[in-house]
């Protein structure tokens, strides 16, 4: 497994430093991304819509666990970064930490999938999961990731967006309160 897992980094990273403008493109993608993802969070809260409100708050949710998952994995489990093997091109600084799964793709992966289950934001969804897709794999072609901490990111992702949207009906009690104390309407 660890052989496939390296030559599919390899044949990504070797495109990596010959092109100024393929490496500023997927550069961006692999350290802009979630902040962009946070942007549409932040606007799907704020719309007037209760169910695009209830998607971002799910959204957060996911994300949560989905980062005390990751957490959770690399105490047990460590893997080093392409970099600390010494093989491919690295064109971003990244601390020499392990690197499955991916932090950065759990997170905007975790956005995404959850977006997915609402029907209000399965549009934005399906656009946030190719964005996620593009994003995990410039990870791997700037060179701090294999292709497999970007798959085990995404079924992390998975996995707790799942448990999320399982657990909804818990949230809706957690919106109802929030949008009630902004409103000062919260009558315990």
């Amino acid at each position: 497994m660890e052989e496939f897992n390296v030559s599919i980094f390899l044949f990504i990273n070797q495109y990596a430093g010959k092109s100024s403008i393929l490496d500023a493109v997927l550069i961006g993608a692999a350290e802009v991304m979630p902040y962009v993802f946070m942007f549409v969070m932040l606007y799907l809260w704020f719309d007037v819509n209760i169910e695009r409100k209830r998607s971002s708050l799910n959204a957060g949710l996911s994300v949560l666990l989905c980062m005390l998952t990751s957490y959770v994995i690399s105490l047990f489990y460590y893997h080093s970064r392409p970099f600390m093997d010494g093989i491919g091109t690295q064109l971003v600084e990244h601390a020499p930490d392990s690197s499955f799964p991916s932090d950065h793709t759990t997170f905007i992966f975790s956005i995404s999938v959850m977006l997915l289950f609402n029907s209000s934001t399965r549009g934005i969804g399906a656009i946030l999961c190719s964005l996620s897709l593009i994003s995990g794999l410039s990870r791997v072609f700037v060179g701090v990731h294999y292709p497999l901490d970007i798959l085990g990111a995404i079924w992390v992702a998975i996995f707790s967006s799942v448990v999320v949207f399982k657990l909804q009906s818990k949230t809706c009690f957690i919106l109802n309160y929030l949008v009630c104390k902004m409103r000062n309407t919260y009558k315990p």
